[in-house]
């Protein structure tokens, strides 16, 4: 159990860091966007796993809905503030943005 649970944490914490090089590294806001949601279901998997190796499901399953509803509203705003920008300046370029 040992193994497995330290592999699982492993591919948990390469997730959490591929989602955030993507928004360090991406000047597309989409991109970071993406790289956000990937940090934050890295985030949830890390919730799940806690649960499951403190034998506490039932925490764990609560937190796990209520991350997915918050991440759900999260990428609902950003979408439509990305459509707004890009229909304000023609790109989603941090760059031309400033």
């Amino acid at each position: 159990m040992t193994n497995i649970f330290s592999i699982d944490w492993y591919f948990i914490s390469l997730l959490f860091f591929i989602g955030l090089s993507c928004i360090l590294i991406s000047k597309n806001m989409f991109k970071q966007l993406i790289g956000l949601e990937i940090m934050s279901k890295a985030c949830l998997l890390a919730v799940i796993l806690s649960g499951a190796a403190t034998n506490n499901v039932n925490l764990a399953q609560a937190i796990a809905i209520s991350m997915i509803l918050i991440e759900a509203i999260v990428i609902t705003v950003g979408l439509s503030i990305l459509i707004k920008i890009y229909k304000t300046t023609g790109s989603l370029d941090l760059r031309k943005l400033l």
